[in-house]
């Protein structure tokens, strides 16, 4: 290699290579000692780290400067005590006096004795249906009259009183004396209610009973 025009000889490539690995070296060690703190105080300052935070579990975090404020007790209001209400007695609602079942008159001074019955029908002093109440149905109805010791003329008869006003069923004389029946038929075409049955002897009453006609 040619010198150059100082008369110094150059490096050679190797030369360098050589010398580039202590150099940075040197460089790092002259670095870190600048950097490095001493206790004398000089060189950079420590850079404070974070302050811990304490708080209650759950994440909800006290601050200190601020105590937390007590929650008031509640003054409990004194429940005022109701005086019972006097409720008034329930007016009570008249009640219907039940209806009496008429009595049959007493026996006459003869021996004569008497029943009067409401049928359906009859199958001569046999009474078939004896009802209480008339179904709203029925056509017509039968009142028998059964008796005994009557005498020869008397004469027989069932009158019908009620919402339907009075009804005869028609006279029968007796054409011998003795124990018998007697009969009358009587339309059903009624008003709905109570109704009463009289049998009659001579005009005079010797039985009654009583039914009712079922509204349609």
């Amino acid at each position: 290699m040619a010198p150059d025009l100082q008369g110094e000889m150059p490096m050679s490539r190797e030369t360098l290579e050589q010398l580039r690995l202590p150099a940075g070296i040197l460089l790092l060690l002259v670095v870190a000692f600048i950097l490095f703190p001493r206790g004398d105080g000089e060189g950079a300052e420590a850079t404070p780290g974070p302050s811990v935070i304490a708080g209650e579990p759950g994440g909800a975090v006290v601050t200190p400067s601020e105590a937390p404020t007590p929650e008031a007790t509640p003054i409990r209001t004194p429940v005022p005590t109701l005086s019972p209400v006097a409720t008034p007695s329930p007016t009570p609602e008249p009640t219907e006096e039940p209806t009496s079942a008429p009595t049959d008159p007493p026996p006459a001074a003869d021996g004569f004795r008497a029943e009067i019955l409401a049928c359906r029908s009859i199958s001569g002093s046999t009474c078939n249906g004896e009802f209480s109440t008339l179904p709203p149905s029925a056509a017509s109805f039968v009142a028998l009259v059964r008796f005994t010791d009557a005498n020869a003329g008397d004469t027989m008869n069932a009158v019908l009183t009620g919402p339907a006003g009075t009804i005869s069923g028609g006279p029968y004389t007796l054409q011998g004396g003795g124990d018998g029946y007697y009969y009358s038929q009587f339309q059903a075409n009624l008003p709905a209610g109570d109704y009463v049955l009289t049998a009659t002897r001579n005009g005079s009453e010797v039985a009654v009973t009583s039914f009712r006609r079922a509204g349609n």
